[in-house]
């Protein structure tokens, strides 16, 4: 009886979803870049930011989400911004320079956001949304409800990312490669885009296969990717791979704005508790998982597969 009590106000829930929008068919997604506004690596900064726009628009994206924590806005990076406003994706506002370790006040929080608010309210592709690391994580209760009555005051809007096991991932494989490319060391590009694009794609299959066979339908989800090299070069064949296997890609600000098919519009502020909303599930800390132990291991067992001698 007590896992009944918990699962019924979910599918209630679902069936409501599935009235409003038709889920069946329905394989949506949208990409969010964060850990945006890096440094020069292999490519310029700024090459690289021109070169990943033009491969969005070359796979088809309608709209990507660029999280922005304006600590690394220069003259040069201001540029970066304006680039992704002008070619129509999401500017989001995610801090200014906080710190999970160091800072845990609420007025800090607070005056991150504001001070992110005032830098990015000159680009026209900055609507509001935040997605703030202290909402999406297991932490101070009182903060996190501190800081969500401080942004509906003042008229922010959610962004979220929900739970991905991909998060991560390329992360790592990007640190692996600019090793060996700052060793002079041969890569074979082309069975590294392979290996990218599986190890990003198959943990986003599992979670939707399992949530299809939990709801009968596939929610709405975000795929979190790293602003860096290998996104700018592989993202037209992720994208090709997630197409052929029934995803959509859609706008960022139309699934943010979409109450029906995210609660956390309607309800909340907080990526964890986005499967919690839909399934009943247990909430996670999930934002931000590492790649250690077992995910490492096997991340690393198909890169050795696909391109022997990568792992040093």
């Amino acid at each position: 009886m007590l896992v009944l009590k918990r699962i019924y106000p979910a599918v209630f829930f679902c069936m409501f979803c599935c009235v409003g929008v038709n889920h069946s068919s329905a394989r949506e997604l949208v990409l969010a870049f964060e850990n945006t506004l890096q440094d020069s690596t292999s490519l310029d900064a700024m090459a690289r930011s021109q070169m990943l726009v033009r491969n969005l628009a070359t796979a088809g994206v309608p709209q990507a989400m660029f999280l922005i924590k304006t600590e690394y806005m220069g003259d040069k990076n201001s540029g970066r911004v304006a680039l992704y406003s002008d070619k129509g994706h999401l500017l989001v506002n995610a801090g200014h320079n906080h710190s999970l370790v160091s800072k845990s006040d609420l007025y800090a929080y607070e005056i991150g956001i504001l001070k992110a608010n005032r830098i990015l309210e000159q680009y026209p592709g900055y609507k509001k949304h935040v997605h703030f690391s202290t909402l999406h994580e297991i932490g101070d209760s009182g903060i996190q409800r501190g800081l969500t009555d401080f942004l509906i005051e003042r008229d922010y809007r959610p962004a979220f990312t929900g739970f991905n096991n991909a998060r991560g991932i390329d992360n790592y494989i990007d640190q692996l490669y600019q090793k060996k490319i700052s060793k002079n060391r041969p890569v074979n590009m082309s069975a590294l885009e392979k290996a990218y694009v599986e190890l990003m794609v198959q943990p986003l299959q599992r979670q939707d296969e399992y949530l299809f066979n939990m709801l009968g339908y596939s929610p709405r989800q975000v795929l979190v990717i790293q602003e860096n090299d290998l996104a700018a070069y592989f993202v037209v064949a992720l994208v090709d791979e997630l197409v052929a296997r029934g995803w959509t890609m859609i706008a960022a600000e139309k699934a943010m704005d979409d109450p029906i098919v995210n609660p956390i519009a309607q309800g909340g502020w907080g990526a964890n508790g986005y499967l919690h909303g839909l399934t009943g599930l247990p909430e996670m800390p999930v934002a931000y998982p590492r790649l250690i132990g077992n995910r490492k291991a096997g991340v690393d067992r198909v890169l050795q597969q696909r391109i022997p001698g990568f792992i040093e």
